[in-house]
């Protein structure tokens, strides 16, 4: 679908006959023949090409170029000028525009300029698109073979293929909610499209509306220009709103009449604003609770959680862990400029013993500042926090294991659960959760081993 034209043309005749020829390429064409008209044209909806006449009632295309392009620079715009004066097309080229023609014109050549411009254009967002790309789809810390990462992954590539479906994706703080929506966005039909981010609690009420929705000039105190909002910014692409259990209760009904509708109003303003966004909702609250206490509503809520999908946290999927810290280790070498040092193994079991409260997250803060800490080219304990690297000592040696009796399989998993439960200082709540058990799978295991404080 080609994006509108406008035209800046105060000739009625040239106007109506640019309209039309524009019209039979298969172009949505608005006309405007002042500078006051073409700005508030601008202002209401974007244009892929904007045509330009040199000379207006109320102004000049010059001053006009920079105006347009304050309100949108990706816009290409061509002056149309009856002056052919080489100082007047350096200066309009120098102002901002792709091009100029001379009156009067061929259409022909008219058309030509125009593939060329709209060729320019799309070569410039495919660029561009590439750029964000590289880091939108930077999906570092979305790795492992787990059965819980494997279905979060396949939940995750069917939600995607589903471009116009809402997304509530659930899960602890710092378990990779941001990184799971990207990949519904980099997987989806609107990859090309922008992606537009918005945290809820980041901003108090006043301001988040304007932020999401955009103002009119004057629409309050300090609205000393029109604005255009994220939900603007985000048509054809998505828009990602973290931490939605935050928004307030007024503005949550403004937000479900544009999922229904796919269309606002500016603050402060009259006109119907139609985009085509996909949203995209995280949060770690849990909203049915929020739901039955009245501080998220309901309708929203269902809304949203079409496409639903749960974040396990890390201490679900620990064998996902020597993985993404392999990873994160490369990463905080080369952001470096470093050789990425080794991962041993008895450093591995430190982390996969760790109960990471802070997920994701916590472990690629855990190897950024061990990376920095390590001096010759493998990671150790010592540059572990103390809460993981006291944890549990690391295994015995091969050595010391032959050289003990030989020992059952229940032998040795009952030895190894007094071992971390030494460690832990009789906590059975923090020795289960290293052992990737619950308390209560803990205590049947002691009483069956005969232990007498298994309760």
């Amino acid at each position: 679908m080609n994006e509108p034209i406008l035209i800046v043309e105060d000739d009625a005749t040239l106007r109506v006959t640019l309209s039309g020829f524009l019209v039979r390429m298969g172009f949505e064409v608005d006309a405007a023949e002042s500078v006051a008209g073409a700005l508030e044209l601008a202002r209401q909806r974007r244009y892929g090409l904007i045509l330009l006449d040199l000379r207006l009632p109320d102004g000049d295309g010059l001053s006009l170029i920079g105006a347009l392009r304050e309100i949108d620079d990706a816009a290409l715009l061509v002056m149309m000028t009856a002056f052919p004066e080489v100082r007047t097309a350096v200066a309009a080229l120098k102002a901002g525009a792709y091009d100029y023609i001379n009156k009067p014109f061929d259409l022909e050549d008219l058309r030509e300029l125009i593939g060329r411009a709209l060729e320019t254009r799309s070569l410039r967002r495919e660029v561009a698109w590439r750029r964000a790309q590289a880091d939108i789809c930077d999906l570092d810390g979305l790795t492992g073979e787990s059965a819980a990462f494997r279905e979060l992954i396949r939940v995750t590539q069917k939600i995607a293929a589903a471009p116009r479906v809402p997304v509530l994706i659930h899960g602890e703080s710092g378990s990779g909610k941001e990184r799971v929506a990207r990949a519904i966005h980099c997987q989806s039909p609107r990859a090309a499209g922008p992606w537009v981010t918005l945290n809820c609690s980041a901003l108090p009420e006043g301001l988040m509306e304007s932020e999401l929705f955009g103002h009119e000039k004057g629409a309050f105190t300090d609205a000393k220009q029109q604005k255009r909002g994220l939900l603007e910014l985000a048509d054809g692409g998505t828009l990602f709103l973290d931490e939605i259990g935050d928004l307030s209760l007024t503005l949550q009904p403004k937000l479900l009449r544009v999922l229904e509708t796919q269309s606002f109003r500016r603050v402060g303003g009259s006109r119907e604003i139609q985009v085509d966004v996909r949203f995209v909702a995280a949060t770690h609250r849990k909203l049915p609770e929020m739901v039955k206490a009245a501080t998220f509503r309901e309708d929203l809520y269902y809304r949203l959680n079409v496409g639903a999908i749960e974040v396990p946290p890390l201490r679900a999927r620990r064998e996902d862990i020597p993985a993404l810290a392999r990873e994160f280790v490369r990463a905080a070498a080369r952001a470096m400029g470093s050789a990425a040092p080794v991962l041993p193994s008895d450093v591995e079991r430190l982390l996969v013993g760790h109960a990471w409260p802070g997920n994701v997250r916590e472990l690629r803060n855990v190897i950024e500042r061990a990376v920095i800490l390590c001096e010759d080219g493998a990671l150790t304990a010592t540059q572990l926090p103390p809460e993981i690297s006291h944890a549990v000592p690391p295994a015995p040696s091969f050595a010391v294991v032959a050289a003990a009796p030989p020992a059952t399989l229940a032998a040795v998993e009952v030895a190894h659960i007094r071992h971390v439960l030494a460690q832990c200082a009789g906590n059975k709540t923090r020795a289960a959760e290293i052992l990737g058990i619950t308390r209560l799978t803990l205590r049947n295991k002691l009483r069956e081993a005969g232990e007498p404080d298994a309760e």
